[in-house]
């Protein structure tokens, strides 16, 4: 990521962020390319993941995908999408249909500020 993609999200970053840039880093050793391919490999599959959820009736798999979610989430340092991921599945073990309102809201926020950070 170059200094200005840094710039222009630079007043979101620390705990309240949807991304921890640090986490981030920790994860990808360092490697600003692979920060970015990993930023573009979430935004593309949580995207997806949430178009398979929104249509998917079966339990199991419902429970897969937001299992799976998760871990990109924390792979990336998304730590609310994480959150609301765990929470998610909770609540879908005691009622199977529970709705992900909260999680699309999550995703569209670190993705929005995955876009920002990008764009520079």
């Amino acid at each position: 990521m170059a200094p200005s993609s840094m710039a222009r999200v630079s007043g979101r970053c620390g705990p309240e962020a949807p991304i921890d840039l640090v986490q981030l880093a920790t994860n990808t050793l360092g490697n600003r390319d692979l920060e970015v391919q990993v930023l573009h490999l979430f935004k593309s599959q949580s995207s997806s993941t949430l178009e398979r959820l929104a249509k998917e009736t079966d339990t199991s798999v419902r429970l897969d995908l937001v299992h799976t979610l998760k871990g990109s989430a924390r792979a990336i340092g998304a730590g609310r999408v994480a959150e609301v991921c765990e929470s998610l599945e909770g609540r879908m073990k005691q009622t199977p249909g529970s709705a992900t309102e909260g999680l699309v809201a999550a995703v569209d926020e670190a993705n929005t500020y995955i876009r920002d950070l990008l764009a520079g």
